[in-house]
């Protein structure tokens, strides 16, 4: 009995509403009037022989989920260290690169402009010889060679947030490597091995501002 009622409501609504009816894409009886759906007295839209649900539907005759917005993606940001040593870097008490030096430094130069990276910053260091003055102004040549370098190699000039010299305020290895050569005699090889020792202290560090996206879980 409730399935005829409803078809007699149907068929009043389909009258009521012109009574000229076409066929859409999505498979619902539309009036060519309107342009809108049709629906019966209990709010049902009518469905012609087109509609097929896996294809068809619409939101709001309840046929179809409305879409959930894609999730916000979080956004952080990391720091990445490249430690850039002395041995294939620079000379000793040198500011000019080696030339082995270049292939390293264009494979830095390929990751800096990644769209990732969002600045840089520079660093250059010393080793404890020389005074503290000199060591300033040779870290300070030395993080500029690296800089200009990567600029020639196309790194966007903006993205280079800061060239610094932090001179010899970060070396490490002085104590450890006096106590090493301190049994050597000879003072020209004492100074050669001291020299070598101390080595890891004499560096620029490239250090990368790297934008991560991640996406909260569904």
């Amino acid at each position: 009995m409730t399935k005829q009622l409803k078809l007699t409501a149907l068929v009043v609504a389909l009258i009521a509403s012109t009574g000229a009816m076409a066929h859409e894409k999505n498979g619902y009886t539309i009036s060519q009037e309107s342009r809108e759906v049709v629906r019966n007295n209990y709010g049902e839209c009518w469905k012609n022989s087109f509609f097929d649900k896996e294809t068809h539907g619409l939101v709001e005759c309840g046929d179809k989920e409305e879409a959930q917005p894609a999730p916000e993606p979080v956004i952080r940001e990391e720091e990445k260290v490249i430690r850039l040593q002395a041995n294939f870097l620079f000379g000793f008490d040198k500011s000019t690169l080696r030339p082995e030096a270049k292939q390293t430094l264009n494979q830095v130069a390929q990751e800096v402009a990644s769209s990732d990276v969002q600045s840089i910053r520079i660093e250059g260091h010393t080793d404890f010889m020389g005074s503290e003055q000199y060591n300033q102004k040779l870290s300070e040549k030395r993080a500029q060679t690296v800089a200009d370098y990567l600029v020639a190699q196309g790194v966007d000039q903006g993205k280079v947030a800061a060239v610094v010299g932090l001179g010899e305020t970060q070396q490490q290895m002085q104590a450890q490597c006096e106590n090493e050569v301190k049994g050597i005699k000879n003072k020209a090889k004492r100074r050669s091995a001291l020299i070598a020792c101390i080595e890891p202290d004499r560096r620029v560090d490239v250090r990368l501002n790297k934008r991560v996206v991640e996406r909260y879980q569904e």
